[in-house]
């Protein structure tokens, strides 16, 4: 449950405290506001996009292996976020680091009624909500403290640590997938139907406030 706990509050955390790392971005690569703010719509166009294929997957493959490759990948992002030499490879790094997210939050509810008796369910889905709302919420002051204190870098880089204490909880925590559901023939073009649509509504969205393509 707490490895649960864990992913859901990283994952939230990280849409929300990436817009406090905008002035050093801004400075350091010397690149507009129009192309930084491109650091979070590559991390929420991505993340949103493949939610629903992921879910899918998790389900025929086996939701704990799902959930750590995704904690695995979103762990090695932040790094890579945090190295990034320049504007793009950021951006680059972002989209990798949501397909993690997007492994985590598509796994977490069904975690968490796998590994909870049914007793406590509803008060454990509730924690489980509440700590993606906590993540939410307390993004952008611990961004501020972050880079007040150490620099952007150190957003990404601070996942690092978490994310290594939560894989190796999680692979002796979790408990493994025992329903899984039937294999069946993936529908890789509804899947490419949701992902663009989803992308071409948010940056529609996004253009209204002048947001431009940072190429």
């Amino acid at each position: 449950m707490a490895t649960v706990c864990f992913g859901a509050f990283m994952g939230q955390l990280d849409a929300s405290i990436v817009t406090m790392t905008y002035p050093g971005v801004r400075a350091e690569f010397g690149v507009p506001l129009a192309g930084v703010e491109w650091v979070s719509l590559a991390y929420l166009l991505t993340l949103v996009a493949l939610l629903v294929p992921v879910g899918r997957l998790s389900d025929a493959h086996g939701r704990k292996l799902s959930y750590l490759y995704g904690f695995a990948l979103f762990t090695a992002a932040s790094a890579a976020c945090g190295l990034a030499p320049g504007l793009l490879a950021l951006i680059g790094f972002r989209a990798v680091q949501a397909v993690g997210a997007a492994m985590l939050q598509a796994n977490s509810v069904a975690l968490v009624k796998t590994s909870t008796p049914a007793r406590r369910l509803r008060t454990a889905l509730g924690v489980q909500a509440a700590a993606q709302a906590v993540g939410l919420a307390l993004g952008p002051t611990v961004g501020a403290a972050l880079v007040a204190g150490l620099g952007w870098r150190w957003t990404y880089w601070i996942n690092v640590p978490v994310g290594v204490i939560a894989l190796v909880a999680g692979h002796y925590l979790l408990p493994r997938s025992g329903d899984r559901a039937p294999a069946r023939r993936f529908d890789r073009g509804g899947v490419l139907w949701l992902a663009t649509a989803t992308a071409a509504l948010l940056v529609a969205l996004s253009s209204l406030s002048g947001l431009h393509v940072p190429l």
